[in-house]
């Protein structure tokens, strides 16, 4: 069952996260192949907004573009020139640090994790860096995106959270996009739920790489969920 099925579905309970990933229906099935589906020109035309962001020193910029296309295209990292931009990024990491402002340090430390997981040991994400991204955690009127990036930057940490109420207010805050038709943040809540959901979750060459549990895992006890009606 594919995510948008699922959700069609009135009374059965509580998200299944296992339906979170895309899966092929009997009918159709969905893909997405960057090699295929993104031209030459896109490359390029993405590639030179990395540069317009690289001459401009928008380190900021820089980052969450070129993670974007790490991700897209594994494979054409060495085409990004992301070594002449470490400074100028890390000094980013360093300033939200200094500034005490764990929500932009959150980000761009997954940010760096993600282009450079060989240099995790030189983002500083030490015991003092835990405690204050946690405690922002414990403080956010929305936490699935603090919950998420945690999970990145400390996969082995994540034991020592309490995500009960974080949880619960993804799902309140799904349910919300849902009934909005506001798909593009509920894209977002869906893929914060899997990566919290998920058995593993690593920072390679390849980018971010997720492990799911199995399907009969969730074992949790069902409540029924309000219908959703049209007037």
């Amino acid at each position: 069952m594919g995510i948008r099925k699922h959700f069609e579905k009135k009374g059965e309970g509580d998200l299944k996260l296992q339906d979170l990933s895309l899966e092929q229906e009997e009918s159709e099935k969905l893909k997405f192949d960057p090699e295929t589906e993104i031209s030459k020109t896109d490359w390029q035309g993405m590639k030179n907004e990395l540069g317009s962001y690289h001459q401009n020193k928008n380190w900021l910029g820089f980052a969450y573009q070129a993670m974007h296309l790490k991700i897209l295209f594994p494979d054409k990292t060495a085409d990004l020139d992301l070594d002449s931009a470490w400074q100028g990024m890390k000094g980013i990491l360093e300033s939200d640090r200094r500034n005490n402002n764990w929500w932009g340090f959150t980000k761009q430390a997954m940010r760096l994790k993600v282009l450079f997981p060989e240099r995790v040991s030189e983002l500083n994400l030490d015991v003092i860096a835990w405690q204050k991204m946690k405690d922002r955690l414990e403080k956010a009127l929305n936490p699935s995106y603090q919950a998420t990036y945690l999970k990145i930057l400390f996969p082995n940490k994540m034991s020592d959270l309490n995500l009960n109420p974080v949880w619960q207010k993804t799902e309140n805050a799904l349910e919300e996009c849902r009934e909005d038709n506001d798909w593009s943040n509920f894209a977002n809540l869906a893929m914060n739920l899997k990566i919290l959901a998920a058995d593993k979750v690593e920072t390679t060459d390849q980018g971010l790489e997720i492990t799911m549990l199995p399907p009969e895992s969730f074992k949790s006890p069902k409540k029924p969920r309000p219908e959703r009606k049209n007037f």
